[in-house]
């Protein structure tokens, strides 16, 4: 039922695509960059994205493990089975800071998955 109303969809949206003109993308118009700047009042890691706004710092860490189970005794089996063992966790932190007309604000995110 649901694969047919896909179909269906598709098939009333290939000939209304079909009919527009196609547009080539020229990279030579596109805007480019600025690098951002360093902000070293605020310590190190921290850069400006725009010119005039927040400070910005975005750390994190990764990690991943595999091994392979050890028998509690030497000689001893695992039941038969192979079995390994992979785990990975991480984590990721954004930590902005501007001036205001009342001092300084701080807005600090951290967000993590494993251990």
């Amino acid at each position: 039922m649901i694969l047919a109303a896909v179909a269906l969809v598709a098939g009333l949206a290939a000939p209304l695509l079909a009919a527009l003109p196609a547009h080539a993308l020229d990279v030579r118009d596109l805007p480019i960059a600025r690098a951002p700047e360093a902000c070293p009042h605020e310590g190190p890691g921290f850069v400006r994205f725009s010119p005039g706004g927040p400070c910005t710092r975005i750390s994190g860490r990764v990690r991943a493990e595999a091994g392979t189970p050890v028998p509690a005794r030497p000689g001893a089996g695992l039941d038969g089975a192979a079995r390994g063992v992979v785990s990975g966790a991480g984590r990721v932190a954004i930590d902005t800071r501007t001036q205001t007309e009342y001092g300084p604000a701080r807005a600090y995110i951290r967000l993590g998955t494993g251990r």
